[in-house]
């Protein structure tokens, strides 16, 4: 099936043909007509399948149709389509991916992001803007000043939907939905949708219909799994070992569950000789673009990092993906090794994925490979919680208070004066004194409590004969 087929312009299959893109992914033969329909959809396929393109290519299609009849938009920062996910990263990237099917079309397409300088969201509002991909929390924040107008949007896009509906997110996703004019098409793609999510989205007043791709849910089908089994003291000398006995040319990513894991492991690879670039969300956004552009410009073997490499990041020709740690939510299994095995021009590509798995992983993995397998759409159930994070904390914090009372005490203890100062001591003499209870058979009044004392039993009053004895013996 060529994409003229789906009812695209010639202009924009022409644009595509020029990219070497000529035969449409199955989740773009399932988008792409949908949306030109102007259905509100959910659409689910797995990562690396062609998903930029299955919602671009309606949303550019729309857009140069609506300025051929009424002409390109006067007022600037007053876009007609907006796209929405959940990084920087993946902002910059769906620009770049846009940008090459927009600029034939005589399309722009801007950007607005967190952790742009101001002056630099300033530039890109003070140009003319068909397109504008954006970060919710930022995009709101413009709206609500003014500076974003979202009346005249005519189709939404939200990205990696389950990320974005994510808390933090959500009340500025939901802000900016309510903000759009009355009939906006609004669509939602991502690899995974979580029951509570996809709950969410159908309903609100745009009700989207669930579109499955065939490979939803699925690993890729060009990707080989090894499972190598390790105790969790051995999994940097099994990376280091992974790296030397693989090709050297062999490219890949590393994944883990938290940013020190990361910053720890990049340390000891980079003394063991090996070039590694590491990205996570604790580090300056642009530290992170300036990784990112070294690792995808082929500099670097190894890129370490967090869920935050796992989302959308397209780096071509990527051989092997590691996962140090399983993830902790069996949907990002799936975002992480869907960085190899990806759609190309001449067709997916082939890779590795290797999973270091301990003795505490063992139910992690069926869990992970029975919905790698298509089994089930996922849940997004945290299987196991981050690492004793809150037993950590809580012991952390009584600490924390156990010193603080000691120095209290020490403070107290050099401003009291002589007299206090033996006060003290004497309580505290009195309280580390042995004080004896007497035992109820010994208590005054008793038989063995009066001999105890000094006093005559009934048994000695009478001749010395006690109960069941005779005196004298």
């Amino acid at each position: 099936m060529h994409f003229s087929a789906l009812g695209l312009l010639p202009g924009l299959c022409d644009a595509l043909g020029a990219l070497s893109i000529t035969d449409p992914t199955p989740v773009q033969r399932i988008a792409i007509p949908a949306l030109l329909g102007g259905a509100n959809v959910a659409v689910v396929a797995r990562t690396g399948s062609g998903k930029t393109l299955a919602y671009g290519l309606p949303l550019l299609q729309r857009v140069r149709l609506i300025e051929d009849e009424t002409g390109t938009p006067a007022e600037l920062a007053r876009p007609r389509a907006i796209v929405l996910t959940g990084t920087r990263e993946l902002v910059t990237q769906t620009v770049r991916a846009l940008k090459g099917v927009a600029h034939p079309m005589r399309l722009r397409v801007r950007m607005v992001a967190g952790g742009m300088p101001d002056r630099d969201v300033g530039k890109q509002l003070a140009e003319p803007a068909d397109v504008l991909v954006a970060n919710p929390p930022r995009l709101a924040a413009l709206a609500r000043a003014g500076r974003v107008r979202l009346d005249d949007v005519r189709m939404l896009i939200a990205d990696e939907g389950d990320t974005l509906l994510a808390p933090g997110q959500r009340e500025e996703v939901a802000y900016l939905l309510d903000a759009l004019p009355r009939g906006t098409q609004v669509a939602w793609f991502s690899a995974t949708l979580p029951e509570g999510i996809r709950a969410w989205i159908q309903q609100r007043p745009e009700a989207p219909t669930l579109l499955l791709a065939k490979d939803a849910h699925h690993a890729p089908e060009k990707v080989s799994v090894h499972n190598v089994k390790v105790r969790a003291d051995e999994r940097t000398d099994a990376v280091h070992d992974i790296l030397v006995a693989a090709p050297a040319k062999d490219r890949g990513i590393l994944f883990c569950n938290r940013r020190e894991t990361a910053d720890e492991i990049g340390e000891v690879l980079t003394e063991r000789g090996h070039e590694v670039l590491v990205v996570h969300g604790g580090r300056e956004p642009s530290e992170r673009k300036q990784a990112l552009t070294a690792f995808r410009a082929g500099k670097g073997r190894i890129l370490v990092t967090t869920e935050l490499g796992g989302r959308g990041l397209h780096v071509p020709d990527l051989a092997f993906v590691v996962n140090y740690e399983l993830p902790e939510k069996p949907s990002e299994y799936l975002h992480r090794i869907g960085r190899v095995g990806r759609q190309t021009p001449q067709g997916v590509s082939e890779g590795r994925v290797i999973n270091l798995v301990t003795p505490h992983d063992e139910g992690i993995l069926k869990e992970v490979e029975r919905l790698a397998g298509g089994g089930r759409l996922d849940t997004g159930e945290v299987l196991r919680a981050p690492r004793r994070r809150t037993e950590q904390a809580a012991a952390s914090a009584a600490r924390k208070e156990r010193a603080e009372k000691k120095r209290l005490a020490n403070v107290a203890k050099r401003e009291a004066t002589p007299a206090q100062r033996k006060a003290r001591a004497e309580a505290a003499a009195r309280k580390k004194a042995p004080q004896r209870e007497a035992r109820p058979a010994e208590r005054p009044g008793s038989r063995r409590g009066r001999a105890r004392h000094g006093e005559n039993t009934p048994a000695e009053t009478r001749g010395g004969k006690g109960r069941g004895g005779r005196g004298g013996r």
